[in-house]
């Protein structure tokens, strides 16, 4: 909270994101709300689910365009992006009152889509920014920590705020488009308001370039490059792997776990299995918030692979007690030991890239990350869904103890033998 307090330009581009982000998750909710009142509402439902998937696929280009675009047009991109969005929420919010047809369902679903691609883009515009503004990883830690914490709870309150707000305006979809709109203008502003921070960055970084001009790069020249910088920082690299392997068996934890709880009523609370579902969740993001909110809580000192360790630990330790002891107290109490690491590895990467990468590459390394992590979502969720459907729940729950365990030995072999200090690759 610190940083938040008494570094005025980081202070504005948190503003901008939080306000950016109250709207889309009222939006997005809302959304699908929507969606689900349309006459073809499989269909709408899955094309909204669909949709959201492409702006992870165009990432890395995104991170390019944005490393590649002139640091002096940066600031007015930034600004002026968001303004867009704000327009294109107000068309939409005059659109949406049309009958809900499939062609207008489209260009509901364009605009929705082309804002979420926007707000990516400037998204990687503000790391330049980032790094700027903030003086040491020390700092870029406490920055994404409290982006992420904060983030996290924006997205708790306000879809629960939405689900009450909906009923209270009686499916007013129009004033969500606004509210959405309004979200993005003022996310704007707080970006004016310290125009001059921002405009003297970019003059810096202008200067900078000037002085040392970077060799022009094709888009798979410049995609080439961020891979060749992730392999050849064997430590990031494996950082990646062990990231991607978490978020496998992290993601496959929730479609697992709902399928174990819909058939075995005794680790219901209250006898409600949707209430249950609401505890299992609420208590993962709180223990993923909290940890991202307070940096300095003593496991700052832990490597990145020490942390998964105990994630790992902890999630071989649930698929024990939910094959064999079925102890609701433990389950919810081993899901937040697991998440609380998670909630500092994030911040730490992105704080690790932000001090190693240089500018010119910033966007496109960050991207390129996240990307490879990514890839493991899906293949955990098949993997261990395939299993439990095939067999049965507590076959697939063995198989995940086992992964489980097997990553924890390869997270504190990593942690013995690599530490966090490792240096960069020569030559950038």
């Amino acid at each position: 909270m610190n940083i938040y307090l008494h570094n005025r330009p980081f202070r504005a581009l948190a503003n901008a994101s939080f306000l950016s982000s109250i709207g889309s998750v009222l939006f997005n909710f809302v959304f699908l709300v929507y969606a689900q009142t349309l006459p073809f509402k499989t269909l709408a439902l899955s094309l909204v689910t669909a949709i959201n998937l492409l702006p992870q696929l165009l990432a890395v280009p995104s991170g390019y365009l944005a490393d590649r675009l002139a640091p002096r047009r940066r600031f007015t991109a930034m600004v002026g992006l968001r303004l867009v969005q704000a327009a294109a929420y107000v068309g939409l919010a005059f659109i949406i009152q049309a009958p809900g047809t499939l062609g207008l369902f489209a260009v509901l679903l364009a605009i929705n889509l082309g804002s979420d691609l926007l707000a990516d883009f400037t998204g990687n515009l503000v790391m330049h920014y980032q790094k700027h503004v903030l003086a040491n990883q020390d700092e870029y830690q406490q920055g994404f920590g409290l982006l992420s914490g904060v983030g996290n709870l924006i997205s708790l309150v306000f879809q629960a705020l939405g689900a009450s707000l909906i009923v209270l305006l009686h499916h007013n979809y129009v004033v969500f488009g606004l509210i959405n709109a309004a979200s993005f203008a003022l996310a704007a502003l707080a970006l004016l308001h310290d125009r001059a921070v921002f405009r003297a960055a970019d003059q810096a970084a202008q200067d900078a370039q000037t002085a040392a001009p970077q060799a022009s790069e094709s888009m798979r020249q410049g995609i080439g490059h961020a891979l060749r910088f992730i392999t050849q920082d064997h430590f990031l690299f494996s950082i990646i792997g062990l990231a991607l392997g978490v978020n496998a068996l992290g993601t496959g934890l929730d479609g697992l776990l709902t399928v174990l709880l819909a058939n075995v009523p005794r680790l219901w609370f209250g006898a409600s299995f949707g209430t249950t579902v609401a505890v299992v969740g609420v208590a993962a993001s709180l223990s993923t918030t909290v940890a991202a909110l307070f940096m300095h809580d003593g496991l700052q000192r832990w490597s990145l692979p020490a942390l998964a360790a105990v994630t790992m630990v902890a999630l071989a330790a649930e698929s024990a007690n939910l094959v064999w002891w079925q102890n609701r107290g433990a389950m919810v109490a081993l899901i937040v030991v697991a998440c609380y690491p998670v909630g500092k590895i994030n911040p730490r990467l992105s704080a690790i890239v932000l001090s190693r990468v240089d500018a010119a590459h910033l966007a496109t390394v960050s991207a390129a990350m996240q990307t490879l992590v990514m890839i493991g979502a899906p293949a955990g969720t098949a993997v261990f869904l395939g299993i439990a459907n095939l067999a049965q729940p507590t076959s697939a729950w063995l198989v995940y103890g086992v992964c489980a365990a097997l990553m924890a030995g390869v997270a504190v072999v990593l942690a013995l033998h690599q530490p966090e200090s490792g240096k960069r690759p020569a030559g950038d």
